[in-house]
């Protein structure tokens, strides 16, 4: 196990404190920013309906908190954005390009159902790596879109690679396989294996992905697919359902990330009756003191839902499974570093912040949350996935908020 430099930065939001997160995280040579929105310590949107000043709050409060945790706009890798409405995702994709015309991050954009608040248009998630300005490998698959909006269709730091979003728009800008979400998913895998080949990696090399769709009632058309495509490959995933992507004849969006080499290191955990391999993902996958773990419900070993209707009791048995995911490979829950919590729009949402079990309130990893339109199955309310680092609860240091919030300073 090795040592990691851990910085946990907090920006005065009161949300941090209750749901035990950090706006943004270091651990060792990477920053994680939270989903960020335009939201201020009183707790007010900056730029109430106009999605582009949301997006120019949020890069604001991005760059103090990447800064306090020792990064750089310069080095993100990745970025994700998340709109309530897939009509302003173009603006919002264009004002996020003019912080990164010269960097190009790989990056997602997809419509969730809801943020927190109504007010909220769009939700930014970033990730950086030290020196990823000046040293990474880009990869450009011609397609005009990536120009737009100032991306790559790959990003390789190190031995990582972070490929896009990708979906069956091809070099002409013409949506493949319309209507026919197997021929969208194939085209959106031959993508992501060409990224990473490009980048000197390769299929074996998946530890993570993340697939939207926008209709789970064709998912097994998806999961035929995506076995066909991964072959014996097993990365971690999950699948949520969204209402649209940024062309209406796009049914799926999947993005991935792989360690280069990791077909020779990996480890690949399952629950005890395996059922996640024939679906074409392990529960959790390790390369050295790196784990990702798939989205977990309270779906238990057989593959039956557990809790019905109660969204607290379903968060419960999700982070449970992680836990035990994580104590397979000799980490814990205080070495997570990213958490994110997906639920489905129209639960209840049984239990406010700060009550229940206090999970993460010794890691505070960077977070997002958001409403989705669907899981798996339809009896699940929630999904929590996690990325973590063996040894990374050790020797955290606190960055407390500053006196004066940034977006007040600036706006003086």
């Amino acid at each position: 196990m090795g040592t990691y430099r851990r910085i946990n930065v907090a920006s005065g939001r009161s949300l941090e404190k209750l749901a035990h997160y950090s706006r943004a995280v270091r651990v060792g040579d990477m920053v994680l920013q939270s989903g960020t929105t335009a939201i201020d310590r009183r707790g007010d949107v900056r730029g109430v309906g106009d999605v582009a000043k949301q997006v120019e709050t949020i890069m604001t409060i991005a760059e103090w908190s990447v800064a306090r945790a020792g990064g750089t706009l310069g080095d993100v890798v990745r970025s994700r954005i998340y709109v309530t409405d897939i009509g302003v995702g173009a603006d919002a994709g264009r004002a996020l390009a003019r912080y990164f015309r010269d960097v190009r991050p790989a990056a997602t954009l997809v419509q969730v159902n809801r943020l927190a608040r109504p007010e909220q248009l769009v939700e930014i998630e970033l990730d950086a790596v030290d020196g990823a300005g000046a040293k990474a490998r880009r990869v450009s698959s011609g397609r005009a879109i990536e120009d737009e909006y100032a991306y790559s269709r790959a990003v390789r730091a190190g031995e990582r690679v972070y490929v896009s979003g990708s979906t069956a728009l091809n070099a002409r800008g013409v949506v493949e396989g319309q209507g026919d979400l197997y021929r969208q998913t194939r085209s959106a895998m031959d993508t992501i294996f060409w990224a990473l080949e490009q980048a000197g990696a390769s299929r074996e090399d998946l530890v993570y992905t993340k697939t939207f769709v926008t209709d789970l009632a064709a998912a097994a058309d998806y999961t035929r697919a995506w076995l066909e495509a991964l072959g014996d490959v097993r990365p971690t995933s999950t699948l949520l359902g969204v209402p649209a992507l940024i062309h209406p004849e796009m049914l799926i969006e999947i993005e991935a990330e792989a360690i280069v080499g990791a077909s020779r290191t990996r480890r690949d955990f399952y629950t005890q009756q395996q059922r996640e391999k024939p679906r074409g993902y392990a529960r959790a996958v390790q390369i050295g003191d790196w784990i990702w773990v798939s989205g977990c419900t309270s779906m238990n070993a057989a593959g039956k839902p557990q809790a019905s209707g109660d969204w607290a009791a379903q968060s419960d048995l999700s982070v449970e499974t992680i836990r035990w995911a994580l104590e397979q490979a000799g980490a814990t829950l205080d070495d997570v570093v990213r958490r994110r919590v997906f639920t489905v729009d129209g639960a209840n949402v049984n239990r406010p912040p700060g009550q229940g079990p206090a999970w993460f309130a010794k890691s505070c990893p960077a977070s997002l949350g958001c409403r989705i339109a669907g899981l798996a199955r339809p009896e699940l309310l929630v999904e929590v996935e996690v990325v973590a680092v063996k040894g990374a609860h050790a020797g955290i240091e606190w960055i407390a908020p500053d006196a004066i919030d940034v977006l007040d300073r600036r706006s003086a």
